[in-house]
């Protein structure tokens, strides 16, 4: 390249020396004989890659060249030793701050300058404690790897070798990279990260000094927060596995334990569930009574509670007062003293404090500080079921990708297995069209990625009653909302109408002027209520011996035909909806029976109703 002039490259050359113009360009000068050092006129930023260090010109200038008559201190000393502890080499920090590394010379003094580690071998700081460890901290520098080993942590950084030259020594470890808080430190973390991430068992980047000062490092986070939730915050951060098959032993399933289901077969320890629901139905009050009934350790409504435990609602939508007001109607409808619940429940809304657990960053999914503060809570107070009410408002990642929620979902599944707690992440459905019914028992209704679906252990759905479910049992329309249906959804697996578990909504009055309502199990009527034995008889022969016109009944009422044998039950003063369950009963039992016989009015084979007279209650004519 032709000489160029200016007063940056001038300024520059006061710290780097003459310019290398045969390496050079006009927007990238090189300065060293092998270009090792590269000013990049544009941003006025440097970087030396024999060192692999760089940032601003106008911040980093003094850490070149100190002011004149300024004393240089060496302030640290940083040995870098193999793996029985002998000395390799030295960095040393100077004040004003930079770097300058030496090597034993075998002969009791040092090689210093340039080419001093000409041929020796490069490790990362603290080998030895690498080896000996599980877990490791990788920082940018020595000094906020020594914060952490004040910890009695494993931590580390690269000093003057290459993380690729260096990664097999941590072939098996569980790797956390922190990152100084600048572009130079993203990019040397990244580095460090894409190295190991292909021999540790697990790496994770974290980045915990997002949103500090510029250029906040591991040292800095340590002086601002608690130092002894460090790993719970460093284990919220996303993991990357690495791939390996696992032998089978058949001695281990000596030691598997039983699911420790702590709510019907809904809750499990160290496992998230779902509860999808439409609005407006009731899922806040269902969760709060259910965190009751685990509070107090009683069986509220149907659901098995084999242990006490306590319970943190974390409702992101309501304000804290809504909370204790549905708190105070679930305590009156089961007749509860509420002193019961003070050191059991914990309510929280997120009008006064958010909870993010998850937000993008970088193209990934990541971990929040939140998570770790999460998790030293539910440890500290021994909880062992969370609610959060909305998941929605729980993270920023796009509700719809797949990959983005079932990162989401990864985040909660590590707070339910560091806490041996059961997650209930409460979810809405998908905005409905225009006529459209919620379908119980099909979790596919959950709004936004169906990631959801295959992430939780169990779900269930809650839907209001159809008009349908609602002729069936005969309850006017108008009261039809105030019930509200239970199904497992995970499988799509819906239980008929009949058989699912059913909530009434009872409108409690407080005693200060407020009502809130309050859910209670409710049994559907059984369509056989008042019919008895006798009348029961009396439809069946009616059924057996035909129509006078000696036409066999038909099970159906198609096109309202007078030959549906339920208009006999309808006759003895129950409903049709009533009606079409019994003959269902009926049919399924046995006692009724479709076979094919002569029709003497239409002269021509066809299928009609007969009964068992085996199977006929009380077993006689008459």
């Amino acid at each position: 390249m032709k000489p160029v002039s200016g007063e940056d490259i001038a300024r520059a050359m006061e710290f780097f020396g003459p310019v290398n113009w045969s390496l050079s360009s006009p927007q990238e000068i090189r300065f060293g004989r092998k270009g090792s050092i590269a000013f990049n006129r544009d941003e006025q930023t440097y970087y030396d890659f024999e060192v692999e260090q760089g940032g601003h010109l106008d911040q980093l200038l003094p850490e070149i060249k100190p002011a004149p008559n300024c004393i240089e201190l060496v302030v640290e000393k940083y040995d870098y030793v193999n793996e029985d502890g002998a000395l390799l080499y030295q960095q040393r920090r100077y004040e004003p701050k930079r770097f300058m590394p030496r090597a034993p010379d075998g002969q009791g003094g040092w090689r210093e300058g340039h080419g001093c580690l000409d041929g020796i071998r490069r490790v990362p700081y603290c080998l030895p404690e690498i080896l000996a460890a599980d877990e490791i901290i990788v920082c940018e520098g020595e000094k906020d790897a020594n914060s952490a080993r004040a910890l009695g942590l494993c931590a580390t950084s690269k000093g003057a070798g290459a993380w690729a030259d260096m990664a097999h020594l941590f072939t098996g470890k569980r790797v956390y990279v922190v990152p100084d808080n600048d572009k130079g430190g993203a990019t040397q973390a990244r580095k460090a990260f894409d190295a190991l991430v292909t021999v540790a068992d697990s790496a994770s980047y974290c980045d915990i000094t997002k949103g500090m000062g510029d250029k906040a490092d591991l040292a800095d986070w340590l002086a601002v927060n608690d130092p002894a939730t460090l790993m719970d915050v460093l284990h919220s951060f996303e993991s990357r596995q690495r791939v390996t098959a696992s032998q089978f032993r058949a001695f281990e399933m000596a030691a598997v334990e039983p699911r420790k289901w702590l709510y019907g077969k809904h809750l499990i320890r160290g496992y998230v569930s779902a509860t999808v629901s439409p609005g407006g139905v009731g899922k806040t009050t269902l969760e709060l009574t259910d965190a009751i009934a685990l509070a107090t350790g009683r069986d509220l409504m149907g659901a098995r509670v084999p242990e006490r435990v306590k319970v943190w609602h974390y409702n992101l939508e309501d304000p804290r007062d809504e909370l204790m007001r549905r708190v105070w109607a679930i305590c009156r409808q089961f007749d509860i003293d509420p002193v019961e619940l003070e050191g059991w429940l914990y309510l929280d809304s997120g009008r006064d404090c958010k909870m993010v657990v998850a937000e993008p960053a970088d193209g990934l999914v990541v971990a929040t500080p939140a998570v770790g503060q999460v998790i030293a809570e539910m440890e500290k107070r021994d909880i062992s079921v969370m609610q959060v009410d909305p998941l929605v408002k729980s993270h920023y990642a796009e509700e719809n990708d797949n990959k983005q929620i079932d990162a989401v979902l990864d985040v909660f599944g590590d707070i339910a297995k560091r806490c041996s707690a059961a997650i209930d992440l409460v979810h809405h459905t998908r905005k409905p069209p225009q006529g459209f019914v919620a379908t119980a028992g099909d979790i596919n209704t959950a709004r936004g990625a169906g990631a959801l679906a295959g992430a939780v252990r169990a779900a269930r759905t809650v839907t209001p009653m159809s008009d349908k479910e609602a002729d069936g049992f005969g309850i006017e329309h108008s009261r039809r909302a105030w019930y509200v249906r239970v199904d497992d959804a995970k499988g799509n697996m819906s239980a008929p109408a009949g058989e699912a578990i059913w909530f009434e909504r009872h409108s409690i009055e407080l005693g200060q002027g407020d009502y809130v309502g309050a859910l209670a199990p409710w049994t559907p009527p059984d369509p056989f209520d008042g019919l008895g034995i006798d009348r029961c008889q009396r439809v069946l022969w009616q059924i057996n011996d035909g129509r006078d016109d000696e036409q066999r009944y038909l099970l159906t009422n198609k096109s309202n035909s007078p030959r549906w044998a339920g208009q006999l039950l309808v006759d003895e003063g129950i409903n049709r909806a009533a009606a079409r369950a019994v003959l269902k009963a009926w049919t399924e039992s046995g006692l009724l029976f479709m076979d094919n016989y002569h029709n003497p009015v239409r002269r021509k084979p066809e299928d009609g109703l007969f009964v068992d007279l085996g199977k006929m209650p009380g077993n006689s004519h008459g």
